[in-house]
C-alpha cells in the first residue's frame, strides 16, 4: 500500500467534503524540493482540484489564503476564473494526480488506529495541498502520534492554535508573524524578492536563495513545536505564482 484515505467528512472551514489523502508510503513521492516524505493532501472530496481552484470552491480546503487568487466572472459566459494566484502548488501535478487516482478507487478508507500504525517511523509532511486546519484536529492527534519527524503549514492558525504542536504558521507579512508567535506557533513567513528576513527568522535552506541547500526530509526544521527547532523561517515569494504574491504586496502598501 502506497497510499490512502486519512479523512473523509466536512470541512471544518465550511463543511463542504473533502477527503485527506496520505501517498508515498512506499516510496517518499517523487517532490524534489521536500525529499522522500510521506506528502498528505486535503482535497475537495468532490471536485477535481483544478476545476474547484477555478470556481472558488478551493476555499473549503485553503480558507482565507491570500494566495489562492482572485475569482472574477466573465460577463459574456458567466463562468467563474481564477486570476493572480500566488501559491506554489502546481494543481496539474501532484494534486491532481492524487485526485484521478482517488476517482479509480486506488486509495482505501482506513480507521485511526491502522492510520497510525502506517505512519509509525515515517517522516510527514502535512498539506502538500490544503490546509490541515480543515481537517478536525483529533484526526492529527490520533494519526501523527508515532510519525518520526514531520513538517506542517497552516493559514489558519488564528482559528485553530492547536495545530502549533504540528505546523508552523503562515504568515504573509511580519504583523501576521507576532500576532501568529502570541497564539504560540513557531511562523513560516513569505517575503517579497529581496525583503530582508527579520530579527529571529533563519532562511528556508530549501529555498532559492539559499541554493537549495538540503531537502526537507532532511532538515524537519518546520515541524512546528513538535520539531525542536527555536528559530522562525522565512522564504521568498517563489513558484509560477510569485509574481502575483509580489504584486499583491505592491499594493498593500500603496
Amino acid at each position: 500500500m502506497n497510499g490512502f484515505v486519512l479523512y473523509r467528512g466536512p470541512s471544518m472551514i465550511d463543511g463542504k467534503p473533502i477527503v485527506v489523502i496520505a501517498t508515498g508510503l512506499e516510496d517518499g513521492g517523487s517532490n524534489s524540493k521536500t525529499g522522500p516524505m510521506v506528502q498528505v493532501y486535503i482535497l475537495r472530496a468532490d471536485q477535481n482540484p483544478m476545476l474547484a481552484a477555478q470556481r472558488g470552491d478551493d476555499v473549503s480546503i485553503c480558507g482565507t489564503c491570500i494566495h489562492m487568487g482572485r475569482i472574477i466572472t466573465d460577463p459574456k459566459t458567466g463562468e467563474k476564473k481564477n486570476i493572480e494566484r500566488s501559491c506554489y502548488v502546481t494543481l496539474m501535478h501532484g494534486p491532481r494526480v492524487v485526485w484521478d487516482a482517488f476517482q479509480r478507487g486506488v486509495y482505501q478508507d482506513v480507521p485511526l488506529t491502522k492510520a497510525r500504525k502506517l505512519l509509525a517511523r515515517k517522516r510527514v509532511r502535512l498539506g502538500a495541498y490544503g490546509d490541515p486546519g480543515a481537517v478536525p484536529v483529533k484526526i492529527w492527534q490520533s494519526a501523527l502520534q508515532l510519525v518520526d519527524e514531520m513538517t506542517g503549514y497552516t493559514h489558519r492558525w488564528r482559528e485553530v492554535p492547536e495545530l502549533a504542536q504540528f505546523c508552523m504558521a503562515s504568515c504573509d507579512s511580519e504583523v501576521d508573524r507576532v500576532l501568529a508567535k502570541a497564539l504560540g506557533f513557531r511562523t513560516y513567513r513569505v517575503r517579497p524578492k529581496g525583503e530582508p528576513k527579520a530579527k529571529g527568522e533563519g532562511h528556508c535552506p530549501a529555498g532559492a536563495e539559499m541554493g537549495k541547500a538540503i531537502q526537507c526530509a532532511y532538515c524537519l526544521l518546520c515541524g512546528g513545536h513538535r520539531s525542536g527547532g527555536k528559530a522562525d523561517i522565512t522564504i521568498e515569494a517563489h513558484g509560477t505564482g510569485s509574481k502575483h504574491f509580489e504584486r499583491s504586496k505592491d499594493l498593500e502598501h500603496a
